[in-house]
């Protein structure tokens, strides 16, 4: 099909803001053409990330779940916890993304780093893994906007009965501000997330004062050491376990920067530093907005029970005693998600928009078409849209199936995750220790400590996915099983059975892996 072909290329498809001299050796080197502007800066693109990751509102969301399962000390030991693990994964994935710095992302990743007989079926079964991954998140958190909005309509009116269908229909409306902001807005993103990031800053430290200064505290050991089993498991290990959900939910999107390396300037060398100030922003203000909560959370049942449906709006209204500050609060927090949902459209174009470049999608070539007069894929923008739209309706029959759904997202994700940070290993020990390259990227872990913390990521991984997994109560019926494991299961067989009917179609990406290297890694590394 040769989508990704540079030959007889037309000019006019070129995006007129290309980056560096090293991007366009490094697009050349992967057979790329630049049809996206390169706009990001590591600042500008750390901020979209923060944004789109929303770690401190997104910790508040999941304390219901970590407060039924573990209490306030598990929800905060459990938090550190999974915080230090995909750190790990970033490491893993920043280096992967300074050896191959593409749209693609893990699919890609896998063409390059696994072996040889594997490389195009695994990295087919992994793209498709990762595009249906992020298309089912794009409805996400326009859905937990729409619910804020209705508990910010519950707070302000005692007489407002709130529907199901009112979600639904302001899920839609998101969403589609979303989609038109991604398509006439693409050039002025970076400026107007730096601003919003500001803004999300000083909403974060607004919010932790009011909570530590206004609220009723607990005692630190009360909040260090109450280890609650409020589901019933009989265990307080399994319900920390089954509360590990609620972090993995929050930190989740590793990768979410890597979709946009090829709108990023000198992408090899900032992308990976533009990853560790993501993290280490989100990681930090995820962690503390979640230590206030819980040492001003009080009666964990009454709040569970909250009439406004969000149990972490009960927390902040119990802190404050004022409705109308409360409101002011929850009205930012809306306006973050409303963002959160335009970055999640954006990364999840650019993961299908490269993915269908190299074939691997029906309809791929007008999947792939980009806008030459904004240089940004509209098709893919749409489509994604069309997808979170019709996923944002299923509420309307089954909440449940809607769940289920987003939790396809999460074990969809950590197995690309895990399937590419395994290729990379295996690359790294029995293969070239520079992937694609004949010297080491800006970002490189080098070879010993880079299999540490390989092997530490994926033991992580691991963990994570079968959490993401499990049932979140114990004797779980029909309605309330978490049926992502068998979804998981099901995205592989349809993969492959796509493989079987179409698979020719897919070329992948246009690699060249250089002789094995292995050993003048260990000679540099003892000079």
């Amino acid at each position: 099909m040769g989508y990704h072909e540079t030959d007889n290329v037309d000019d006019s498809r070129m995006a007129p803001l290309a980056g560096t001299a090293k991007d366009a050796e490094d697009m050349r080197r992967m057979n790329r053409r630049q049809e996206l502007n390169r706009v990001y800066t590591t600042i500008t693109l750390a901020g979209y990330a923060v944004l789109l990751g929303l770690t401190w509102p997104f910790s508040l969301f999941t304390a219901a779940l970590s407060l039924t399962n573990g209490g306030p000390a598990g929800a905060i030991w459990v938090y550190a916890g999974v915080c230090t693990g995909m750190f790990t994964v970033v490491l893993s994935m920043a280096e992967m993304t300074s050896l191959e710095p593409t749209a693609g992302g893990q699919y890609h990743w896998v063409a390059v780093f696994a072996p040889p007989k594997w490389r195009r079926i695994a990295s087919y079964i992994v793209g498709w893994m990762c595009a249906l991954g992020w298309q089912t998140i794009v409805p996400a958190p326009a859905n937990v906007a729409a619910s804020t909005i209705q508990a910010f309509a519950v707070v302000a009116s005692d007489s407002y009965d709130p529907k199901p269908w009112h979600v639904v229909a302001l899920t839609v409306a998101i969403c589609t501000l979303a989609v038109v902001f991604n398509t006439f807005c693409a050039r002025k993103t970076p400026g107007l997330e730096g601003v919003v990031f500001a803004l999300y800053i000083i909403e974060f430290f607004a919010l932790f004062v009011i909570l530590l200064v206004m609220g009723d505290r607990s005692s630190a050991k009360e909040v260090f050491t109450a280890f609650q089993d409020n589901a019933g498991w009989g265990s307080i290990g399994t319900a920390c376990f089954v509360g590990s959900s609620g972090p993995i939910i929050t930190v989740i999107g590793a990768d979410s920067a890597v979709h946009l390396a090829e709108e990023m300037k000198d992408a090899s060398r900032h992308l990976p530093r533009s990853m560790m100030i993501t993290a280490s922003v989100n990681y930090t203000v995820g962690f503390l907005m979640l230590l206030a909560t819980m040492f001003v959370v009080g009666n964990v049942q009454e709040v569970l029970d909250t009439p406004t449906g969000a149990p972490w709006v009960q927390i902040v209204l119990n802190a404050t005693e004022s409705r109308k500050l409360t409101l002011a609060l929850i009205a930012f927090i809306i306006f973050f998600l409303v963002f959160c949902s335009i970055n999640a459209n954006t990364t999840s174009s650019r993961q299908l928009y490269a993915f269908a470049r190299d074939g691997g999608l029906p309809f791929s070539q007008w999947i792939s078409r980009v806008a030459l007069s904004k240089h940004i894929p509209a098709n893919a923008v749409w489509l994604t849209w069309l997808i979170g739209c019709c996923i944002a309706l299923i509420p309307l029959g089954s909440t449940e199936a809607f769940l289920n759904i987003q939790s396809i997202a999460i074990s969809a994700l950590l197995a690309s995750y895990i399937v590419s940070i395994v290729c990379r290993l295996h690359n790294r020990n029995y293969g070239s220790v520079y992937g694609n390259l004949t010297k080491p990227p800006p970002f490189f872990l080098g070879k010993f400590g880079g299999n540490m913390i390989n092997i530490l990521a994926l033991l992580f991984l691991i963990c994570f996915l079968v959490a993401a997994v499990f049932p979140i109560e114990p004797h779980p019926t029909t309605q309330s099983m978490n049926w992502s494991s068998l979804t998981l299961g099901c995205i592989v067989i349809l993969a492959l059975i796509s493989w079987v009917v179409r698979g020719d179609q897919y070329e992948g990406p246009n690699i060249t892996v250089p002789i094995d290297d292995s050993e003048r890694v260990e000679m540099e590394s003892k000079s």
